[in-house]
């Protein structure tokens, strides 16, 4: 006859068996896969591995490791050459775009500083007009009206429109090129790390095929690369 919850004990009902499946399954460590492309062929040349043989095969292995994941992650060299020119461009291509932002962050921030200084003494400038002594009126507010006078013509000269100048909307249109610069950043920050990364597989792979071709793994290798017509 099985034992019921009530004469095995507490620990033993559904709930309390159930929990403590739950915390086995939390205990049970995942082995991490190894991510070998990402390092470089260890230098056999050394004078530890020559006067090693172990040490000398346990560098054969992983290296052999190391090329076997560059070249699987690559498909074939000529696409890791694809791959390495086509995310070099769109580096480049990223980054040439936010220089260009950059310029025109600059010349919106101008544009931005003489609305604001155009906007904050248009006032005196109305008052300074209808005042009806113009000198008395100028001498006390000269520094508001002069700030005004400047920034309407280096607005003028920027083709801005002071009829309706609203300066929010050059804030916010700023804050865009901002957004639109970070964005391209870090896109051009991706494609060197991922161009610096398939380069170090290219040149894992030059090394170790370069190597003694008597190892049917390079063998492998190449005959992949170089079918035979």
């Amino acid at each position: 006859m099985r034992g019921s919850a009530r004469s095995l004990g507490k620990e033993y009902t559904k709930e309390r068996i159930r929990e403590r499946i739950e915390k086995k399954r939390e205990r049970k460590a995942v082995i991490p896969k190894k991510d070998y492309s990402t390092r470089r062929l260890i230098d056999t040349s050394d004078e530890k591995f020559q006067n090693s043989p172990g040490l000398q095969q346990w560098a054969a292995i992983e290296n052999l490791k190391i090329a076997a994941q560059s070249y699987n992650e690559a498909g074939s060299l000529s696409d890791l050459e694809h791959k390495i020119t086509v995310k070099t461009e769109a580096g480049k291509s990223a980054k040439q775009s936010v220089v260009e932002l950059e310029h025109r962050m600059k010349d919106l921030a101008e544009i931005i500083k003489y609305a604001e200084q155009y906007k904050d003494n248009r006032s005196y400038h109305i008052a300074y007009k209808k005042a009806k002594n113009p000198d008395a009126y100028f001498r006390r507010y000269e520094s508001q009206i002069i700030l005004y006078g400047g920034a309407r013509r280096v607005l003028e000269q920027a083709g801005i429109k002071l009829k309706g100048l609203n300066v929010d909307k050059l804030r916010a249109e700023y804050q865009a090129l901002e957004t639109q610069k970070k964005e391209l950043t870090a896109t051009y920050k991706s494609c060197e790390k991922e161009v610096r990364d398939l380069k170090r597989k290219q040149e894992n792979l030059d090394r170790y095929l370069g190597r003694a071709q008597t190892d049917p793994v390079q063998e492998q290798f190449k005959k992949k690369n170089n079918p035979i017509l």
